[in-house]
């Protein structure tokens, strides 16, 4: 009997002990703690507050970014002055997205055709500094009969410093009116003034400082310790 009462003992000391233990823990959540990483699960972290898809467009709110075209040359054959083109952007950004309206010239002669177009640029792609960007614009040539213009480009983009991006770009020219239709294929070279983009397209403030870009939402970080 007297084995019996004390493995009887034993058990209800051991099933108070686990009890207790199970309460701690549960008081040590409650106070703020986070879980293991193993335990985080997709998606508590996907509604996270940077969960892109609850993001809204404030356009009061939203920063603004100057992009500027210095160089830009038309193929085919002419004078080299009647295949430079050259324009600039001002616009605002949301997280991915750029509006904006460029104002340009499609020659370097005095009676060259100016240009006002309104573009809207989407960050497709981000790999460390670099960024790789798609463009779609509509705009009005202001020659003699007022030609449809409109533009599909592509563009590549290296973080040179907080605030400012270098780039090459290329794409296509549609300019159509009443009696002509033409496309221009050219290539160039370009500046972009704005905030910064992390590898999700998310845009930040200026507080970073070098070329590295934050770890993306829902990826955890690796404790430095790990290999």
């Amino acid at each position: 009997m007297l084995p019996v009462r004390l493995l009887s003992l034993i058990i209800s000391l051991a099933l108070s002990f686990g009890s207790e233990i199970v309460a701690q823990s549960a008081l040590k959540n409650t106070t703020g703690k986070q879980p293991a990483i193993g335990l985080i699960t997709y998606r508590s972290v996907s509604r996270s507050a940077e969960d892109s898809t609850r993001s809204v467009f404030n356009f009061k709110a939203a920063p603004l970014y100057v992009r500027t075209t210095p160089f830009s040359i038309y193929t085919g054959a002419g004078n080299p002055r009647d295949r430079i083109a050259q324009s600039i952007e001002v616009g605002k950004s949301f997280n991915v997205i750029d509006l904006g309206i460029a104002f340009g010239r499609n020659s370097l002669r005095p009676d060259t055709s100016l240009f006002l177009e309104g573009r809207i640029t989407m960050d497709v792609a981000n790999y460390g500094v670099f960024a790789n960007e798609m463009t779609i614009g509509a705009g009005r040539v202001f020659d003699k009969q007022g030609s449809l213009m409109l533009e599909l480009t592509y563009s590549i983009v290296a973080q040179i410093a907080p605030r400012v991006g270098v780039g090459l770009t290329t794409g296509y020219y549609d300019f159509s009116n009443e009696l002509t239709d033409s496309s221009r294929t050219f290539y160039g070279l370009f500046l972009r003034f704005g905030l910064l983009r992390t590898d999700t397209g998310s845009l930040i403030g200026g507080y970073s400082r070098g070329r590295g870009r934050p770890v993306r939402v829902g990826r955890p970080r690796p404790h430095r310790g790990h290999r």
